[in-house]
C-alpha cells in the first residue's frame, strides 16, 4: 500500500490509531509511529495495540521494535500488550528470548500490572522453545510461592515445558499432582514421552486416557512414525474414530520419508476414494513417493491436480515438483517447472542442479549454479553436494576441487562428511585411487564407512585388488551389517582369481547372518508400478517376460553382445553363469515394458542398486536394435540409452 494518508493525519492520537489499523507492513507502522512521535502526541494503549501486535506476532514483524516500545514508552501499557510481547518472544528460538521475556515481565511488575494465566503460559512457552530449564523452573517456583492459581492453561504449559526440556519425571509429577486434568494435559504428557522416545510409556498413557480427541491420536501416530514404527502407526491410524487432514499428512509423509513409497501412494489413493481434499504438505509427500519410484504418471497427475485446483505453488512445492520430474527422468519438464516459477530460492535451484547432474547434464548444472550465485542467492551445503556430484559424474577432478575449496573460502561453509565422500567418489571414478586414499588421510575429521565404501567401489571398478582387499577387510569389520561391503569384496577376490578368499567372505556373511538386499527394479505402466527382483517368477506375465527377454538376447547377440560373467562366483559352467546374470531385475522390467507398451515409446526403469556392466552393455544394444529410448535410474544416477549409446558415456 502506498502510504499517502500520512499527509493528512489529524492532530490527535485517535486519528493515529485508525491509521495504525490500516498499516500492512512494518515500514508503514514505523512511518506512522514516527509522525506520532514528531507531533509530540501521547501514546495511549489503544494506539499502541495494533503496532505492538503486528511487531510481535506477524511473520514479517519486528520483535525488537515491540520491545523498544514497551521499554521506552512513558504511558503504562495494558497487561494485554505485555502478554502480546511475551507471546511474540515465545514464538522465537533466539537465545535472548527467555532473558527478554524476564525483562518484559519485570517491566510489567514495575507498572503494577498483575500477571495472569496468559502471562505465565507464554513465559513457559518461551522457556520451552529455548530449552531454558533453570529459568522455567524459577517461574514454576514463583507461581507456587506467590500462590497464583494454576489453572488449566498454566498447568499444561508447565507440563509441556518440562517435557520439552526432557524432564519427564517433573512433567509426570505436575500431571499427577493436578486435581483436574483435561485432554490437553494428557496430550502434553503423551507428546513429551513421544518426543523423548519413550513410546511404551506414551502407549500406556494413551490407553489410560478417559477421553481422546483427534490431536491425541495424531500425537501418538506421529511419534510412532518418527521412531520408524510404521506398522503400529498404521494400526492406530486405521482405528481412529475420525481423522483430520493432519492425520493423513502424518501417515503419508511417514511412509514417504521412511522409504515406503508404494504404501504412501496407496494411502493417498485411499484418501481420494474418501473424497478428502489433500493440502500442499500431502502433495509434497506424494511427489516424494513418486520420485522414489520413478512413477512419472502419478507425478504428472499431481501436477495436473495442482493446476486444476489453483493450488499455490510455493517454494517447497516447487522444489518437490522439480525433484519429482528430475528423478523420474523427465529433466526437460523439471527445468520447465523451474523456469516458470515466479519465485526461486536455494532449494529450487539445488533441486534443478541436482536433477541436471544425475541426468548426465553436468555442464548445464554448473551453469545453473553460477546463475544462482549471480542472482544473489547464497548456496548451502546441499547445493555444493549437487555440484560436486555433477563434477564426479563427468570426471572433472580439477573443477571439483575448485568448488570444494570455494565452499569455505567464498561462503564460509565448512565441508561435512557428505562433501568429503563426494570428493573421494570423484577421485575414485577417475581412477586416482592413491590420491583418494591420501585425501582420506588428510581429512580434518574421521572418515565414515560411506567414504571408505566409495573407495572400495572404485577399487573394484578399476581393478585395484590390493587396495580393494585392504579397504574391504577394514569395512566388513567396521560396518558388519552392510551387505554391500561383503559383496564387493567377494567380487574383487573373484575377479582376481581368488575363489577361496571370495567364498570365505561369503561364509563370513552367512555366519553373521547378513542378508543380501536383492536387486530390485520398478517400471510404471499405465499408472501402475510393477516391481521385479533378480530371477523373479512371481509376476502373472512371467512366462511371457522370460520368453521376450530370451528373444531380445538372441537379437542383440547378432550385434556383438556377450554376457559378462567374471563377477559370478559359482564353480559352474559358463552357460550357467550366463543364466545367473541373464535375469537381473532391470532386464525383467525391460522385457515387461516391451510387452505392455507401444513400439517406439520411452521406457523408464528405477533400480535400487548400481547397474552392472552386463546389464549396461545389454540395454545399450537393446536401445539400438529395437529403436527404443530407455532410461534406467540406478542408486547413483540416470542412464539414458538411445541408439546404442548411454548418457553416462560408460563412465559410472
Amino acid at each position: 500500500m502506498v502510504f499517502k494518508p500520512l499527509k493528512y493525519i489529524a492532530h490527535n492520537s485517535l486519528s493515529f490509531t485508525s491509521i495504525f489499523y490500516r498499516c500492512k507492513s512494518m515500514k508503514e507502522f514505523k512511518q506512522a509511529h514516527a509522525q506520532l512521535i514528531i507531533k509530540g502526541l501521547p501514546h495511549p494503549p489503544s494506539s499502541l495495540r495494533p503496532i505492538i501486535s503486528f511487531s510481535a506476532l506477524h511473520p514479517s514483524g519486528d520483535i525488537a521494535y515491540a520491545l523498544l516500545i514497551i521499554f521506552r514508552t512513558s504511558t503504562p501499557p495494558t497487561a494485554f500488550l505485555f502478554n502480546t510481547v511475551i507471546r511474540g518472544l515465545a514464538r522465537t528460538r533466539h537465545s535472548d528470548s527467555p532473558r527478554n521475556s524476564v525483562l518484559v515481565f519485570y517491566r510489567m511488575v514495575e507498572f503494577d500490572l498483575a500477571p495472569n494465566h496468559f502471562t505465565f503460559t507464554f513465559l513457559f512457552q518461551a522457556c520451552a522453545n529455548s530449552m531454558a530449564f533453570n529459568l522455567g523452573q524459577q517461574f514454576h517456583c514463583m507461581v507456587i510461592k506467590k500462590s497464583w492459581v494454576i489453572d488449566g492453561f498454566i498447568r499444561n504449559s508447565i507440563i509441556q515445558f518440562y517435557s520439552v526440556c526432557r524432564k519427564l519425571g517433573d512433567a509426570q509429577r505436575v500431571f499427577d499432582e493436578s486435581g483436574e486434568l483435561d485432554v490437553v494435559s494428557w496430550n502434553s504428557l503423551i507428546n513429551g514421552y513421544v518426543k523423548n522416545g519413550d513410546i511404551s510409556e506414551a502407549l500406556g498413557m494413551f490407553g489410560k486416557m478417559p477421553e481422546r480427541n483427534v490431536a491425541s491420536w495424531n500425537c501418538l501416530i506421529g511419534g510412532l512414525v518418527r521412531f520408524d514404527r510404521l506398522d503400529d502407526a498404521h494400526r492406530f491410524f486405521v482405528n481412529m474414530p475420525e481423522r483430520n487432514l493432519v492425520s493423513w499428512v502424518v501417515m503419508i509423509a511417514g511412509y514417504a520419508q521412511n522409504g515406503m513409497p508404494m504404501e504412501a501412494l496407496a494411502l493417498f489413493r485411499e484418501m481420494q476414494l474418501l473424497d478428502q481434499e489433500p493440502n500442499a504438505a500431502i502433495l509434497v509427500s506424494v511427489l516424494s513417493a513418486c520420485s522414489q519410484l520413478g512413477a512419472l504418471d502419478h507425478g504428472k497427475w499431481v501436477y495436473s491436480y495442482i493446476i486444476k485446483n489453483f493450488i499455490k505453488i510455493d517454494l517447497i512445492l516447487s522444489a518437490a515438483l522439480i525433484d519429482m520430474y528430475a528423478k523420474c527422468g523427465s529433466i526437460n519438464m523439471a527445468i520447465q517447472v523451474f523456469s516458470s516459477s515466479l519465485e526461486k530460492d536455494v532449494s529450487a535451484y539445488t533441486a534443478a542442479i541436482s536433477g541436471l547432474a544425475i541426468n548426465g547434464r553436468s555442464e548445464e548444472a554448473l551453469r545453473l549454479f553460477e546463475q544462482m550465485k549471480g542472482e544473489g542467492i547464497t548456496p548451502d551445503s546441499v547445493s555444493y553436494i549437487a555440484v560436486l556430484c555433477a563434477c564426479s559424474h563427468m570426471g572433472w577432478v580439477k573443477k571439483g576441487f575448485c568448488y570444494f575449496n570455494s565452499m569455505l573460502d567464498e561462503h564460509g561453509i565448512k565441508p561435512e562428511l557428505d562433501h568429503y565422500a563426494c570428493m573421494v567418489d570423484l577421485l575414485g571414478r577417475a581412477g586416482m585411487l592413491e590420491e583418494a586414499e591420501r585425501f582420506i588421510a588428510s581429512m580434518p575429521i574421521n572418515p565414515d564407512n560411506v567414504i571408505w565404501g566409495a573407495l572400495l567401489g572404485a577399487c573394484r571398478t578399476h581393478g585395484n585388488a590390493e587396495m580393494g582387499q585392504r579397504v574391504g577387510n577394514l569395512l566388513i569389520e567396521s560396518d558388519q551389517c552392510h551387505d554391500g561391503r561383503y559383496i564387493i569384496l567377494s567380487n574383487i577376490y573373484a575377479e582376481s582369481n581368488k575363489g577361496d578368499d571370495a567364498e570365505e567372505v561369503r561364509r563370513t556373511m552367512r555366519r553373521r547372518r547378513i542378508k543380501r538386499v536383492p536387486g530390485c527394479s520398478s517400471i510404471e505402466v499405465d499408472g501402475v508400478v510393477h516391481e521385479f527382483v533378480a530371477g523373479d517368477r512371481s509376476h502373472d506375465k512371467t512366462e511371457e517376460i522370460y520368453s521376450v527377454w530370451q528373444e531380445m538376447v538372441r537379437e542383440i547377440k547378432n550385434f556383438g553382445y556377450m554376457a559378462e560373467t567374471r563377477g559370478v562366483l559359482f564353480d559352474v559352467e559358463e552357460e550357467e553363469k550366463e543364466a545367473v546374470i541373464g535375469y537381473h531385475s532391470e532386464k525383467l522390467a525391460l522385457a515387461f515394458g516391451f510387452i505392455c507398451t507401444e513400439p517406439g515409446s520411452m521406457l523408464r526403469i528405477v533400480k535400487n542398486i548400481r547397474i552392472c556392466n552386463d546389464c549396461h552393455s545389454a540395454i545399450k544394444l537393446v536401445s539400438m536394435v529395437f529403436n527404443r529410448k530407455i532410461a534406467v535410474r540406478d542408486r547413483k544416477r540416470f542412464h539414458h540409452f538411445e541408439g546404442g549409446s548411454c548418457s553416462c558415456m560408460d563412465y559410472w
